[in-house]
């Protein structure tokens, strides 16, 4: 008999990239469709790449500030080391997306399509992926001040060894949204929590962010 598929841990594979062939920054304008190219070292600042189709492609040690990747299709890409205080791709797709030891201030991701996308070892001050389609997303080992998931629809989502400063999620659609090993500060909307899971050990640390969003006085 074949074993049940885990209805909690999302559902990820490793991106392998090889053979890639340089990546120029003229390559990059709007509406461009990129295959198997590698971009390092790059200052993408100010750009407008929206639409942009990034496929089998690597991002290293890039920056980004400003950039607007609106309605940008990434697949199987990975992204190391990209650099952005402020960073936009509205209703962007990302499939099969690996990111790494990346510093963001601001992240507009909001209204986007996240499938098999794995976020390691980065700082976030503010991942706005309210409105989003989120299915296999695994967050590992990063600091995130705030996360907004307001009126998204989550399947899948892991946040291990994060510390967030304050997760919203009114009106949210949440299945399988797993915060055990999360340290978390604050709890925003926290009467659409419903398909969240917590460790045991953690509900001592959750029950007043918990009865704070539920407006529970505790006298």
């Amino acid at each position: 008999m074949a074993r049940a598929k885990d209805a909690v841990t999302p559902r990820i594979d490793a991106v392998v990239l090889t053979g890639l062939a340089e990546g120029l920054l003229a390559d990059l304008e709007t509406g461009a469709d990129l295959d198997g190219l590698a971009f390092e070292g790059l200052a993408l600042d100010g750009l407008d790449l929206e639409r942009l189709v990034l496929d089998g492609c690597a991002l290293t040690t890039c920056t980004a500030d400003g950039a607007r990747l609106d309605r940008a299709r990434l697949l199987e890409c990975v992204v190391t080391r990209l650099t952005a205080p402020t960073f936009r791709a509205a209703g962007a797709t990302f499939r099969d997306v690996r990111i790494t030891e990346t510093r963001i201030g601001a992240a507009e991701l909001y209204d986007g399509e996240w499938q098999r996308v794995e976020i390691d070892g980065s700082r976030i001050d503010y991942l706005n992926l309210s409105g989003s389609d989120l299915e296999d997303v695994r967050i590992a080992d990063c600091t995130v001040g705030d996360l907004d998931l307001r009126n998204a629809a989550v399947r899948r989502m892991s946040l291990s060894g994060c510390r967030v400063g304050a997760l919203s999620v009114a009106d949210a659609r949440l299945s399988a949204l797993d915060l055990r090993g999360c340290d978390l500060e604050r709890i925003d909307g926290g009467r659409h929590l419903a398909g969240a899971i917590l460790a045991e050990e953690q509900l001592p640390r959750f029950a007043p962010l918990l009865a704070e969003a539920l407006g529970i006085v505790v006298a």
